[in-house]
């Protein structure tokens, strides 16, 4: 009895490490979200004109017009628009969603407008066809075309719409791209100005995949030696009791 005892006590320690080795695996999906490489490493800029860009920044002022802004929220840098003249300005990546996992995402976010009067417009989606001030975030199939606000948006997080505040301080966005596991998907921050400067920042830019990690064959071997102690105990104490 006392065999099958300590037999017992193996075969519960093996279970539990091997239970432990299924632990969920955090990884992060966003290539220098935050920026604090001080450039746009893994990030895409488009533009429609060369009237204005995306910047990395850090302090408190606009890279091209010297407005005043908010210093970046996270860390040294962040992203900013800023334009001597009407542009569309895009920044994006393209990101791998796991299969099967759970991704939970969250962005900061925040604009000043400089603004005469008309405050915010939505015109022909981000193109300088029309009177067009907007800030947006979207999640969007990147087969898409790049400027795209129809059936390519899978996800709007943030727009600014008419009437609208012409300031807005740090605001974060959290998003779940869980839905999109086993696909590719673009994040695109999208500022397009007809009419003055609109300063539109990004920043902690970060999305966080957690899986169940598959056995490794070390971990597979500890469930055999687990299950094998398991039927030697068991056929140590049947043979006690036969014999008794």
């Amino acid at each position: 009895m006392r065999s099958f005892h300590y037999l017992s006590i193996i075969f519960t320690l093996l279970f539990v490490l091997t239970l432990a080795g299924f632990k969920a695996n955090a990884q992060e999906l966003v290539t220098n979200g935050d920026f604090e490489t001080g450039d746009f490493t893994g990030w895409t800029l488009e533009e429609l004109t060369e009237n204005g860009d995306w910047f990395v920044y850090t302090g408190t002022s606009s890279p091209l017009q010297g407005m005043v802004i908010l210093a970046p929220p996270v860390g040294t840098f962040a992203a900013v628009t800023d334009q001597g003249e009407p542009d569309s300005n895009l920044l994006y990546q393209d990101i791998q969603i796991p299969s099967g996992a759970t991704v939970m995402c969250s962005a900061i976010v925040y604009y000043e407008n400089d603004d005469d009067g008309d405050g915010f417009i939505i015109g022909d989606g981000l193109t300088l066809n029309v009177d067009n001030q907007q800030y947006r975030v979207d999640i969007m199939d990147p087969d898409a075309p790049s400027y795209d606000t129809g059936a390519g948006v899978l996800l709007n997080l943030f727009q600014t719409l008419p009437g609208d505040p012409n300031s807005l301080g740090y605001t974060t966005l959290n998003f779940d791209l869980s839905p999109f596991a086993g696909s590719t998907v673009r994040i695109r921050a999208a500022v397009v100005v007809t009419e003055d400067v609109l300063n539109g920042s990004i920043d902690a830019v970060s999305c966080i995949a957690e899986a169940t990690a598959i056995p490794t064959l070390s971990e597979w071997g500890l469930i055999a030696m687990a299950g094998i102690l398991g039927i030697v105990g068991f056929m140590v104490i049947r043979r006690k009791k036969v014999t008794a």
